[in-house]
Formats: structure tokens, sequence, C-alpha cells
């Protein structure tokens, strides 16, 4: 399989989301989503971005986030940087795709020495969600 950044994966989940960690157990009708990858063995990786934007591309605000289940083979730090935002074709905010803008990036770094599989969870709440949060699962395969 070959080796993919999942940036493109969790872009999808961009506009509207946010991650909220207030309880680690299932909020009733949160959607459940997951993404899968391939990362190389002891390389810090970007996973997932999240951005709200106005109607106009611009900057909204920085999403709240969280992670409700831990990795457990690997370290988890959430930033806010540049990311391009990438929308599905048939959503207004199309428009605003591949245009830079802040939001929040989430990177995964696997434990020295580590290959095989590896997850963690984060809550997001927001607009585009069902019922306003969607639970995130990244499933990431460590190969060397």
């Amino acid at each position: 399989m070959k080796t993919m950044s999942l940036i493109s994966l969790g872009l999808l989940l961009g506009a509207g989301m946010a991650l909220s960690g207030c309880v680690s157990a299932p909020i009733g009708g949160a959607r459940q989503t997951e993404t899968k990858g391939s990362i190389r063995a002891g390389k810090r990786t970007e996973v997932i971005s999240v951005l709200f934007l106005k109607p106009d591309c611009t900057f909204s605000s920085y999403p709240y986030t969280a992670v409700v289940k831990p990795s457990s083979h690997g370290k988890v730090e959430i930033t806010h940087g540049t990311v391009k935002a990438h929308f599905p074709n048939d959503e207004p905010m199309h428009m605003c795709n591949g245009k830079p803008a802040q939001g929040t990036v989430v990177y995964y770094t696997p434990d020295a020495g580590f290959t095989g599989n590896d997850q963690f969870t984060l809550r997001m709440t927001g607009l585009n969600a069902a019922n306003g949060v969607a639970e995130h699962t990244m499933k990431i395969r460590v190969v060397k």
C-alpha cells in the first residue's frame, strides 16, 4: 500500500466542524467517521486539518479540539497553523478550495521503534455534523 498523507481525507471534515472533549463516552446521535492511512515510522505527520471559514473564504475562528481516545503507540499534537481548504464540489464552500486559511492541525508521531497499527479518536462539534457532534477515528498503519 502506498504511503500517503491523511491530510486530504481530513480536510473533507473541515468546514463547520471543531473538536470537543467534554465527555469521553459517545454522545447519542453522534456521527461516527473513520480515516485509514499509512505513515512512516519515527516521523511526525499531519493527519487531519480542521477549519472554520466565513462565506468569503477568510478565517472565522479556531475550532476547539481534543482527543477523546488517545493513541496507544504514539503522540497526538493539536496545533494552529495554515491549511488549505478542500470541500466537496457540491458544497457551497467549494469556492474556497485551495485557499490558505488558519485552522487546527493534528499531528501524529509514532513511538520510537514502533511499527504496526495504532488509532486515536477525536470528538468534533460544529454546524455541519449530524446533531452537531461527530467522532472521527484515525486508523494508522506505521511502516518502516
